[in-house]
C-alpha cells in the first residue's frame, strides 16, 4: 500500500497493521480518514474489525480492498460498515478516485460484483429465526479467538490476564451471542461465518 500511494502528494500511508486486533488496539494514535480491510487477517477477519471499527469510529471510512469476490462478504461487510468494496485487480488511477469519493462520502462498489449481488438480492430468503448479529465485544472476539484455539478457560486467562471467572463469564455472553448451547457449536458457527479463522497453533 505504502508503494501504491506513496508517491500520491494527497495521500499520506500513515500506518499499516499486521492484524485486526492491532488495528483496533493502535488507531487511536493516528485516526486516519481511510482504512483499507481484507477479508482474511491474522485473528478476527476484516468484517468483524471493520464492525467494531464502525461503531466506535463513525468517522473512519473502511474500504475493503481483497481478492474475494464471494456476494456474502460484499454484503457482510456492507452491513458492517464499510463504504467500499474493491478487488485487488484495481488500477492505481482508478483506487486513488475510490480514495477520495469515499472520503466524500460516496460509496463504491466494485463493477464485477454487482451483477452477483444484484443475484444474490434477487432470491434472497428470509434470515431463519435465531439468526443474529453477534455484535461481539472486543475482548468476546479475543475469547473467541482463544476458544477456536483450543485453548482452556484457564489457559485464556492468562493469556489475556484476567480472571477464569471473568472469561467464563465471556463465554456465557458469546454462547448467548451465537444461540449456542457448547463450546463446539459456537466454534463451528464463529468458522463458518467467517468471524474467526482457524490458525495453527504452535506447540
Amino acid at each position: 500500500m505504502r508503494q501504491l500511494l506513496g508517491f500520491e502528494k494527497d495521500i499520506e500511508v500513515v500506518a499499516v497493521y499486521g492484524s485486526g486486533i492491532e488495528c483496533l488496539e493502535q488507531i487511536d494514535e493516528y485516526l486516519p480518514d481511510v482504512i483499507f480491510m481484507d477479508i482474511r487477517m491474522p485473528g478476527i477477519s476484516g468484517i468483524e474489525t471493520t464492525r467494531l471499527l464502525c461503531q466506535k469510529y463513525p468517522n473512519i471510512k473502511v474500504i475493503m480492498l481483497t481478492a474475494h469476490d464471494e456476494v456474502q462478504y460484499v454484503t457482510d461487510a456492507i452491513s458492517a460498515g464499510a463504504k467500499g468494496y474493491v478487488l485487488k485487480k484495481v488500477r492505481q488511477e482508478e483506487l486513488i478516485k475510490i480514495i477520495h469519493d469515499v472520503i466524500d462520502n460516496k460509496s463504491f462498489l466494485d463493477p464485477d460484483l454487482i451483477d452477483s449481488l444484484f443475484n444474490k438480492l434477487k432470491h434472497k430468503k428470509s434470515p431463519l429465526k435465531g439468526e443474529e448479529n453477534q455484535n461481539l465485544t472486543k475482548r468476546e472476539l479475543e475469547v473467541l479467538q482463544y476458544m477456536v484455539d483450543g485453548s482452556t478457560d484457564e489457559g485464556i486467562a492468562k493469556l489475556l490476564f484476567i480472571s477464569k471467572f471473568t472469561v467464563r463469564s465471556h463465554i456465557r455472553n458469546i454462547f448467548q451471542k451465537f444461540n449456542a448451547t457448547s463450546k463446539t457449536q459456537v466454534v463451528s458457527k464463529a468458522i463458518g461465518r467467517g468471524i474467526v479463522r482457524e490458525r495453527e497453533v504452535k506447540q
